[in-house]
């Protein structure tokens, strides 16, 4: 049994996609002879990493590595544009091909255009139309979230529901939130993680002075939008998995400030909450996020209100003691490596994909 995960992303670089489709590599690796077909600039350390160079000639690259490899499964993670090339391969090869669908396409390309001109509506209509050709044909739709899976389910039947997940095992709790600082220190540190977009620094740029004079923040991840100021400290990337998630169980809580919604749940949240770590977000930034209820495992309120939410409970002690164990709870149950996996592996099995 041959298997190729298909992503768009460099995995090399943390984001949504990237993580996905490597842990999804990871899983299936582990009893099949899987390869991961990336876009990045430098060659695989790996043969069974293939590195496409970003190019417009992406499909066409992607045709020798089908052909010499003779797939038996093609799993497109998020990767819309390489399953047409996939999809007539394989009829010629009678392979099967998956696309999982980080998010509902066309409404993200809407979200960020507020007037849009005719080019705009062209293009927006292009991805519609290539967006429901992909979803259509594919053999089986892998869904984030139930709104994903409930919108794309009008165009196949043949959809299932794996959520975001993240290993619990490498994202744990410290023992006691006491041991993220000395006892003499009053302060707390909020984390900002990225990628970023500007309006989510922005609102804690603009709003720095409002927010509890004991509070710190850390942007972790590459940010290239910065201002001095003594209560923010920047991490830039963090290449080392082990010191980003040090990171994470150290910090007092995790702050998105979302704007707008992707439709599919956010590592950035996940991850955090994984740790015992509260996150502050808005409704928005909970799209996608179909287990969680505010005020018991996460913080949601409105983008004006949420300051006040911060200074009003992160130096509740007990409160977001509780909040945080009810997160790792959460991840444990609904978004961890040990609750998913098995999941996928039987959908493929109960498809007739894998045996």
């Amino acid at each position: 049994m041959k298997i190729a995960v298909s992503t768009l992303s460099d995995v090399s670089m943390n984001d949504g996609t990237s993580v996905r489709a490597k842990r999804v590599f990871e899983l299936l690796q582990k009893n099949y002879d899987c390869t991961l077909i990336i876009r990045g600039k430098h060659r695989g350390k790996s043969d069974n990493v293939k590195v496409i160079r970003p190019s417009k000639l992406w499909n066409l690259q992607l045709i020798p590595v089908v052909l010499k490899n003779r797939f038996n499964l093609i799993y497109c993670s998020s990767d819309f544009w390489g399953f047409f090339t996939y999809l007539a391969l394989a009829r010629l090869l009678t392979c099967k091909v998956i696309l999982e669908a980080h998010s509902i396409l066309s409404l993200e390309k809407g979200y960020g255009v507020s007037n849009p001109g005719p080019v705009d509506k062209i293009r927006m209509n292009m991805t519609q139309w290539r967006e429901k050709f992909a979803v259509k044909h594919a053999d089986c739709v892998i869904a984030l979230s139930s709104d994903i899976c409930n919108y794309y389910g009008r165009f196949n039947k043949c959809i299932v529901l794996v959520p975001a997940f993240v290993d619990e095992k490498k994202f744990s709790p410290l023992e006691s939130p006491a041991e993220r600082k000395p006892d003499n220190d009053e302060g707390k540190t909020i984390g900002l993680i990225g990628p970023f977009v500007h309006y989510v620094l922005d609102f804690v740029y603009k709003n720095i002075d409002d927010f509890d004079e004991r509070i710190k923040f850390v942007v972790i991840g590459a940010c290239d939008y910065k201002i001095q100021n003594e209560r923010i400290e920047y991490t830039g990337y963090l290449n080392d998995f082990q010191d980003y998630a040090d990171r994470l169980t150290r910090l007092d809580a995790v702050l998105v400030a979302a704007r707008t919604p992707t439709s599919g749940p956010l590592n950035k949240i996940l991850e955090p909450m994984a740790c015992s770590v509260p996150v502050f977000t808005t409704p928005v930034g909970a799209v996608g996020l179909d287990h969680v209820t505010a005020g018991e495992d996460i913080f949601i309120c409105d983008e004006s209100e949420i300051v006040a939410k911060v200074n009003e409970s992160l130096f509740d002690v007990e409160l977001m003691e509780r909040v945080g164990k009810n997160a790792r709870r959460t991840i444990e149950t609904y978004y961890s490596a040990t609750a998913n996996e098995r999941t996928l592996i039987k959908v493929l099995e109960q498809l007739g994909i894998i045996q």
